[in-house]
């Protein structure tokens, strides 16, 4: 991994996010990419409004992104550490951001939500996640960096998920981190078939990893997320990742993705992968 981006609205939970992140790139010697969009507001009134143009917002953003590297840079000697500043809305511009800086990894900031406040909180984020063709990985605010020693990677054993093994073996290999591939089981398809599902993916992970720290679980429960909330509290995982599979339209409308639901809840640290396959 060579180039992280950190988006930030320059407030606390994005100044957390940060100091995460630079922890995390100087493990990996990475570079860290700070990234800020403005929006022109758009005022509905019959009273005249003269808005600021648009070099007077990002001037300020600039100004302001200037001075944050700056004292950071003092902070983490050593340390490359740039900015990027564009006009727009932040899941698109963030998205594009990274494509355009070649980032490997975004990193955000998320925050802990439920009921009504779960829809509204934390949807960047869960957005970004969508769209992004790098991984992103999502910061509770309650999380602080570790040395991550277990990773648990969510899986369906589907072909969109072995792809991103690799990647999550290579970011272990850093940290010589323990990864465990869970499959949670809800009843919806014959065992024979998962268990096969299992050995098929296990003898594909042991020919093409060469990493012996890797272990599989399988658990039935009927409700996924409780299942694999459960099973990150009793392992004491560190890091819990997954795949953020295509889904329809209809799907999107009235099945909310476990993806996003972990980005909103878990305490640790989520990275998510992106897969163009069907779950």
């Amino acid at each position: 991994m060579k180039n992280i981006l950190v988006p930030t609205d320059f407030s606390g939970n994005a100044g957390h996010a940060i100091r995460f992140a630079l922890e995390l790139a100087r493990k990996q010697k990475a570079n860290v990419l700070l990234f800020h969009s403005f929006v022109i507001p758009v005022y509905a009134t019959d009273v005249p409004v003269f808005p600021q143009a648009d070099d007077e917002l990002r001037k300020v953003s600039e100004e302001a992104m200037q001075k944050l590297v700056a004292k950071l840079k003092m902070e983490n000697p050593g340390q490359e550490i740039s900015y990027y500043v564009s006009q727009g809305y932040a899941e698109e511009e963030i998205v594009e951001a990274a494509a355009k800086n070649k980032i490997d990894m975004i990193v955000m900031g998320t925050q802990g939500a439920s009921g009504i406040r779960e829809a509204l909180v934390g949807t960047i984020t869960a957005s970004v996640m969508e769209q992004a063709q790098c991984p992103v990985m999502a910061v509770p605010e309650a999380a602080s960096f570790t040395s991550f020693s277990k990773i648990v990677y969510a899986t369906s054993y589907a072909e969109g998920d072995f792809q991103h093994v690799e990647e999550i073996i290579d970011f272990a290999r850093t940290f010589d981190a323990e990864v465990v591939l869970l499959h949670i089981s809800s009843g919806s398809y014959d065992s024979t078939y998962e268990f096969e599902a299992i050995e098929r993916f296990k003898e594909r992970i042991a020919e093409d990893s060469r990493y012996d720290k890797i272990s599989f679980q399988l658990l039935e429960n009927k409700n996924v997320y409780e299942g694999l909330n459960s099973f990150i509290e009793s392992s004491k995982a560190d890091l819990v990742a997954m795949t953020m599979h295509k889904r329809s339209f209809i799907q999107k409308m009235f099945n909310r993705s476990i993806t996003k639901k972990m980005a909103y809840h878990t305490h640790i640290p989520l990275i998510a992968f992106k897969t163009e396959e069907h779950a």
